[in-house]
Formats: structure tokens, sequence, C-alpha cells
């Protein structure tokens, strides 16, 4: 055993290790050993600071890895200390690594801080040492504080990029990002990895990506930063989803003109399909009015007209990204289709006759049948034009049944009355 070195213990008997523990208290009281009175134990040469109360330590930077050792002056003590900072302020950012045995990290705000470290001690069998003062005493050590200073400079504001995402884009619509950076001054901005989308470009003064999209697809890619001034730099992956314009079509009975037809008490139904942009479509009348009987949901135009009338009305389509589409439609309802109740005028036997059939409302062009009869003889029916024509052959009164179709199918029919006066008698010569 050295004359200051630490007591290693390899188990001695039972009545020495009383007793030195009883001798360890008593010269403890005699001597003031136990109190918590400073003894200067670090070794600041060693931890590269100068000086004493305080020790100055190494000058830190914000932003920039810091480290200095925690020396003592007995290397022994290491294994029986544990090191912490008593009071004071130390640097935010930075930690005592009591197993390493330093000071490390990176430093968060700039000053001067000055802080006391205390060194305590294990109180254990192996961390007796001996009493230089008193042979053969052997006694605990006692805490020891020594102050220090460390100065932290200002460093260089991080270059962090953003922003974290990207908005979609849409074919054929104008589409900006603006790249942000947590450090105004002037920078380089590149892509250094990927590619952006067709049609879209990166301004390498501004960091602003800008253009008209012109092809659909996932673009990734990465943006660089490089600060004019210095080393400092940073890149920021992004990805931008390029979708379809949004497009409104309709389905029959609309024609390419976005015009439809109806009839009141004929049901109606029409679709409007939408395609392009992503997600659920959302779907809203934004101008105009439908006929009274119908509706618009999820694109369908459905219902039975019980007004006639023309309807103009804009549609619009929302997916679920906010791209928007229009529909601009028009309706026109037609009154319900029916037989014109004009009589037809009378015909007479030999004489040609011709009378037209007409049709009220409904939607053009009409076709007819002859549904119960029959004509007069020498009548005929052409069911293209409605037209009863002929030589009337017999004279009579007679009953016919008509029905009209018009272009929706609706049907109309009437029971019209045809009367035939006989052929005039000859004149008889006198004489």
């Amino acid at each position: 055993m050295g004359s200051s070195g630490r007591v290693c213990y390899l188990g001695p008997p039972v009545g020495l290790k009383r007793l030195l523990i009883l001798v360890v208290a008593a010269a403890a009281m005699s001597l003031g050993l136990a109190s918590s009175a400073p003894a200067g134990n670090f070794d600041e040469q060693r931890m590269g600071c100068t000086g004493e109360k305080p020790g100055i330590c190494p000058t830190g930077t914000t932003g920039t890895p810091y480290q200095i050792p925690i020396e003592l002056v007995n290397d022994e003590d290491e294994g029986c200390s544990v090191t912490r900072v008593g009071s004071g302020s130390f640097p935010p950012g930075l930690v005592i690594e009591s197993d390493a045995l330093r000071i490390s990290g990176t430093p968060t705000q700039a000053g001067t801080f000055d802080f006391f470290l205390t060194v305590s001690y294990d109180r254990s069998e192996s961390c007796l040492y001996e009493n230089p003062e008193g042979s053969g005493v052997f006694v605990y050590k006692t805490p020891s504080d020594d102050e220090f200073r460390i100065n932290i400079n200002e460093g260089l504001a991080k270059l962090t990029l953003g922003p974290e995402a990207a908005a979609p884009a849409t074919v054929g619509s104008p589409y900006t990002l603006q790249m942000t950076a947590t450090v105004a001054d002037a920078k380089t901005w590149s892509i250094s990895a990927g590619s952006l989308p067709t049609g879209v470009a990166l301004n390498a003064a501004t960091g602003l990506i800008s253009g008209t999209p012109t092809t659909a697809g996932q673009f990734d890619f990465t943006v660089s930063a490089k600060m004019n001034g210095d080393t400092r730099s940073d890149t920021k992956a992004l990805g931008i989803v390029v979708r379809e314009r949004v497009a409104i079509t309709g389905s029959e009975p609309f024609t390419t003109a976005r015009r439809a037809v109806g009839e009141v008490t004929s049901p109606f139904e029409a679709m409007l399909v939408a395609s392009g942009g992503t997600g659920t479509y959302t779907w809203s009348l934004t101008s105009g009015t439908l006929p009274d009987g119908l509706a618009l949901a999820e694109g369908a135009i459905a219902g039975t007209p019980t007004e006639s009338g023309t309807y103009p009305f804009i549609a619009t389509v929302t997916d679920s990204e906010g791209r928007t589409a229009t529909y601009p439609g028009r309706i026109v309802v037609a009154t319900k289709l029916a037989i014109s109740p004009v009589p037809l005028r009378p015909g007479k036997v030999g004489k040609y006759y011709s009378a037209k059939l007409k049709t009220l409302g409904g939607v053009k062009p009409a076709t007819w049948r002859l549904v119960r009869g029959p004509l007069p003889r020498g009548l005929r029916f052409d069911r293209a034009f409605g037209q009863i024509y002929g030589t009337p052959r017999l004279a009579g009164r007679y009953r016919v049944t008509f029905e009209a179709r018009d272009a929706l199918g609706i049907r109309a029919t009437k029971t019209i009355r045809i009367q035939v006066a006989a052929a005039p008698k000859p004149k008889r010569l006198s004489g």
C-alpha cells in the first residue's frame, strides 16, 4: 500500500475491518475531514483549462460539438468518484458523461457560464484512503468543489430546408412551390437527385419551383442549397404527384351541345361522368336551376319533370384534393304529348281528300299508327307524317283511333270521326 494510494481490500479479518471503521470515524471527528470544504481535487491543466477560481476552459461555439475531459489530481480517485454540477450556470446543450468522465454536447446558447464541479466519493471499503497526516489511519475522501468558466460564442445558424411536403399538382395548371430555409443569406439552389415534373423548373437564386406540368405521375427529387458565403449546406427530399385534370362529360340524353330534352310526367335520367383528379368526387349545382321534379346526386340528374320550360344550369364536381370542373348544361322540358282535338273536315265520294293529324307538346319527331279503324274505303294513312289522303269511294261516318309516339317514346291516342258525304246525283236533262 502506497502512502497516498487507495486501499484495495482482498478480504481482511472481520475484527480488523471493524477496527479500521472505528478508526475512520474517530479520525473524521477529530480532524474534521468529513466536512464538505473544497479540497481542489480537479486537475484544471489536464482538463485544458487555465488558472483557478475559476478555471477558464476552452471556448465553445453554438451549433458546434464541444468536449473536454474531467481529470482528477489523483487518477486512482476516478474509480470511486462521481462528478456533477454543484451550482452555477452550466452551458445549455452540454452534459456530464459520468461513464466517460467528460463534458460534452452541442452548445445551444451563447454567453459566459460560471459553475462549480463537485466530485463525491463512494463510501465503500474499497474506497478507503490512508490519511497522510497519520500513518495507519484510513479515511473516506470528502467532496470537493472547483469553479470553472466556459465561454460560448455565437456560431453560424444551422441551415435547414423546408417545406416538409409538396402539394399535388395538375396537368395543364400553373404550379408553384417556394423552398424555405432557416438562414436568409444568399444561397444557391439545385436539384441533386431525381427530377421535377415535366414543365416545372427550380430557380437557382430564389428556390422557387414553378411551371405548368404537362405529364401526370409521381416525381421524386432532392433539393440542395449551399450558402454562398460559407460552407453550410442542406438537402430536402420531396415528391410532387401530378394528377390529370378533372373533366365532366354528359351521357344521353345530353348532346355534344350539352342539351337534353324531357317531357312533363315522363321519367328523366342522365349521368354526368367525372374523370381525372383523385379520390371521391363531390357534386353541386353552382348556378341555375333544374326542372321541378329533378335533382342532382353523385352526378346523376334524375326525377320526373312537373313543369315545362327551359332550364340552364352549371354543375360542379370537386375531387378530394380540391380540383374542380364545371358542366354548363340545359334541359328543355316539353309539355305532355297529345293529339290535336281539332276535328277533320268532311270528305266526298269521288273527290280527292287530304287531312293531316297534328300533335301538341311532346318531343318531335312523332310517328303515327292506326290503332282501330277502318278508314273510309279509298283513303290511306301515312304513318310518318300523320297524313290521311285518297279518294273516298263509299259514303258514311267512320270512327278511327290513332296513336302518336314522340322521340321520347311517349304515346298519345285519340279517336277521330271522319264523315264522307255521298256524291251528288247527276242532274237529268229535260226534253
